[in-house]
């Protein structure tokens, strides 16, 4: 019976290490941090950035599409928003999801999931300090979920 429970106990340790760590990771940001560093510090997704004159735009292509990616995503958009606020660089700041999605057809296309852009003026007035505790859906200049998402 002993070793039993010490072989269930065994199995419970070594499946909870090998859970994905959903915790916000941190990220040092100096002078020489770009926008490419913060978002591949935060995501493991394929990801591209452009940046122009304080406007950037990023496109993340997560395709490890699953049930409760929606939070996952926000998680990671608020928290990638919270460190581009240290830069003084960054102005208006976007952040699209993709994923593949099947059409009725059966067609497999890289589909937009879920958008957030900041104005400057909202972009500044938000406190990022305390980004944890954000409501990012309704502080955003522009919040867009495709209907794939649900609510």
């Amino acid at each position: 019976m002993k070793k039993l429970f010490y072989l269930f106990l065994l199995a419970t340790l070594l499946l909870s290490a090998c859970g994905k760590n959903t915790a916000p990771k941190e990220v040092a940001v100096d002078k020489n941090t770009s926008v490419e560093d913060i978002v591949g510090a935060i995501v493991k997704n394929k990801f591209t950035v452009e940046e122009k004159n304080g406007i950037v735009s990023i496109s993340i292509q997560d395709t490890d599409v699953k049930k409760g990616m929606k939070s996952q995503m926000l998680k990671d958009s608020t928290k990638i928003f919270a460190e581009l606020s240290k830069l003084q660089s960054v102005k208006t700041p976007a952040i699209s999801w993709y994923a593949p999605l099947t059409d009725p057809k059966g067609d497999k296309s890289m589909t937009e999931l879920l958008n957030i852009y900041f104005s400057e003026e909202d972009f500044r007035k938000a406190n990022w300090a305390n980004y944890t505790q954000l409501d990012i859906e309704s502080i955003a200049t522009h919040y867009h979920q495709s209907a794939s998402l649900g609510q």
